[in-house]
């Protein structure tokens, strides 16, 4: 719609005139991000102090005026782009770091700080902020949320929505939620890491800081085929040992990184590996072998440690300009993120490759490969028609690749606009109506960066359903049962501590099976009734580590209760009913998932109050993990957020 003087004018009484911009050169300005899409917006307004977002979205719910949240549109999805018009919301001047605490660990820090100053304003103090994306020194921590952008460092030290704390958030009709993650129930940031501003905005961050490790080593390693540094990387992960990063490219890519950056890389190869270890001196001496041994078994060329942190911190930087670097080659590069488990690495290689050598068009492969994470840089000339299409099917056709090989669209930029189709070929039809449900209980006029993420009539395309278990079909049919009998229920855990005097409970006592230990990728799939004591007396066996503790109690009601929030970090799947009798069906073996809302994350603390949860893939490890304590079991009150969520899922769009 366009800017009546009255909305202008009200816009105008919050920010000031000069920062609510109609004009036609701000409009282009403002009309893309580093997609192709191109959508200008009805109006541009600079947000210069956080508590005028509120203000803001009063104005837009009132007149039913969509906004989109923009900072430095680094993302290559077209989540910033106003596909309904509206006004972009730009909080690029929300940018102070308001408080770092070294003693408690974490810092404060408005949206749109660039990640690459909150890490050189903490490096000086022995602190870093662990998600590193490759864009650090452009690309914002609120960007980075909104997207769960998290980088290199990922592998070793989780995604960006395992480092944020607290979070001050404004739901798309003006309503302010403040969330911490100490305030139990469902893990609320978790949900909205990813959400690509379709749930609200964020307006201050409280994020997880560490000291940064006192002994670093790190490698480059050459090989004479990407297949074979490739294969290196599973064989690694396979054996245990987990890197702070391991970033792999090939020849296209590591010769155009070199010419721009002259970061030392050697040319005469087919690939390489940048590897970095962090820890004690004795462990960095140990895994130090086994990777050089396992290198050398898989073809290494040349093992070179960087001596000096003048020459470790050049490696990274020609890492960190490969973007530049690929774009000097074409006046366009189009770039994919996605991911597939450690084990498919291989597989999925091969068929990439073979995409590419029958297409027209040039493009390089670099990885965050200890994450099974793509990323091909892929050159044309958005001039030109043919390379456009051309481009884009090339990209589609690679990450359709990635869910066949059971990964995902998106491992870290996000779904947007571009990858919104591809979104009906991950999940099957109960997931996606999962999602458009979150999406109506915190948007329902769909003002908030609108038509993201979901593909249009997505039943009509999506996936078929997962097959279910004989168990969790009866528990499907008593649900559906009561749904149309208007009945009320609970749900409760084998050893519940939830008390209720309710006739009907939904219980997941009869799904107590270990489905499968994969060595391959060190996860495990369980249902949620299994006693703990069982599984763990498996993974024992199997002489394999998690942090699960060995006490009463079954794996689902562990996760749904609240008690060990820890163990949130380490769930990658879900399988889960709703009060109606739809499954939800997301995530599975790859470390990182960016395509749609982190559905995990909704039943994590939820106790009972979303659906049945039916099964769960996490994370295991090769070295026993430090213990972590559980906490008392307490019933959480529900804030603004989950109480939507709770109405919202319980019935139908």
């Amino acid at each position: 719609m366009k800017l009546t003087p009255r909305i202008k004018k009200e816009f105008a009484h919050i920010v000031g005139p000069a920062n609510v911009q109609t004009d036609a050169l701000s409009l282009s300005l403002y009309a893309y991000d580093c997609a192709l899409s191109r959508t200008q917006p009805d109006g541009v307004i600079q947000v210069t102090h956080a508590y005028q977002i509120a203000p803001l979205l009063r104005i837009c719910s009132k007149y039913h005026i969509p906004f989109v949240v923009r900072a430095s549109a680094t993302n290559h999805a077209g989540s910033c782009t106003a596909l309904r018009g509206g006004v972009i919301l730009n909080v690029t001047a929300l940018n102070r770091i308001l408080r770092i605490d070294t003693q408690a660990g974490f810092a404060v820090v408005e949206p749109g700080v660039i990640t690459g100053n909150l890490q050189a304003a903490l490096a000086p103090l022995g602190y870093f902020y662990a998600p590193d994306p490759a864009s650090s020194f452009s690309c914002t921590i609120g960007g980075n949320l909104a997207q769960n952008a998290s980088g290199a460092r990922c592998m070793k030290y989780g995604g960006t929505l395992n480092h944020v704390l607290q979070a001050q958030v404004v739901l798309a009709d003006g309503t302010e939620v403040s969330l911490s993650r100490t305030q139990g129930g469902p893990d609320i940031i978790g949900l909205l890491a990813g959400s690509e501003g379709t749930l609200g905005v964020f307006t201050q961050l409280t994020v997880k800081i560490l000291p940064i490790p006192k002994h670093i080593q790190t490698f480059l390693v050459t090989f004479p085929s990407l297949a074979q540094s490739i294969q290196a990387v599973t064989t690694l992960a396979a054996r245990g040992i987990i890197p702070r990063c391991v970033e792999a490219m090939d020849k296209t890519t590591l010769r155009a990184v070199e010419d721009f950056s002259h970061a030392g890389y050697p040319t005469d190869v087919e690939a390489l590996l940048i590897l970095e270890l962090d820890g004690t001196p004795a462990q960095i001496k140990k895994e130090s072998l086994v990777l050089g041994k396992i290198c050398r078994e898989h073809g290494a060329q040349k093992l070179i440690p960087a001596k000096t942190e003048q020459e470790r911190l050049q490696l990274w930087r020609g890492r960190q300009s490969a973007y530049a670097a690929m774009a000097r080659l074409s006046p366009n590069v189009m770039v994919g993120d996605g991911t597939v488990p450690r084990s498919q690495l291989p597989t999925a290689l091969n068929r990439v490759q073979q995409i590419l050598q029958h297409s027209p068009l040039k493009a390089g492969l670099l990885f965050h490969a200890g994450d099974g994470n793509f990323h091909p840089h892929i050159l044309f000339d958005q001039r030109n028609n043919f390379q456009t299409r051309t481009a884009s099917q090339l990209l589609q056709q690679i990450l359709k690749v990635c869910v066949q090989e059971q990964g995902s669209i998106s491992g870290e930029h996000g779904v947007g606009v571009e990858k919104r189709a591809l979104m009906a070929c991950q999940y099957d039809g109960g997931t996606l109506t999962a999602m458009a449900r979150i999406k109506h209980a915190l948007d329902p006029q769909h003002l908030s960066n609108p038509l993201k993420i979901l593909p249009q009539h997505f039943l009509e395309k999506a996936r078929p359903s997962v097959l279910l278990s004989s168990e969790e079909d009866a528990l499907q049919q008593q649900l559906r049962t009561w749904k149309k009998e208007h009945t009320s229920f609970v749900i409760v855990g084998q050893n519940s501590k939830l008390k209720t005097k309710e006739k009907n409970v939904l219980s997941s006592r009869s799904l107590n099976q270990l489905l499968e230990i994969d060595t391959a990728n060190y996860t495990v799939t369980a249902q949620a009734g299994i006693e703990l004591s069982t599984l763990c007396a498996a993974l024992k066996k199997a002489k394999l580590y998690s942090i699960l503790p060995n006490t009463k109690g079954t794996l689902g009601g562990l996760f749904c209760s609240g008690i060990l929030p820890a163990f949130y970090a380490h769930v990658l799947g879900i399988r889960a009913l709703l009060p109606d009798g739809t499954t939800i069906s997301y995530g599975g073996k790859f470390m990182k998932n960016a395509a749609g809302y982190p559905l995990t994350r909704l039943w994590a603390g939820s106790q009972g109050t979303f659906g049945l949860v039916t099964q769960l893939t996490f994370q295991v490890f090769a070295q026993k993990q430090k213990p972590v304590a559980c906490l008392p079991f307490q019933p959480a009150a529900p804030n603004e957020i989950w109480t939507r969520l709770q109405r919202t899922l319980q019935g139908v769009l």
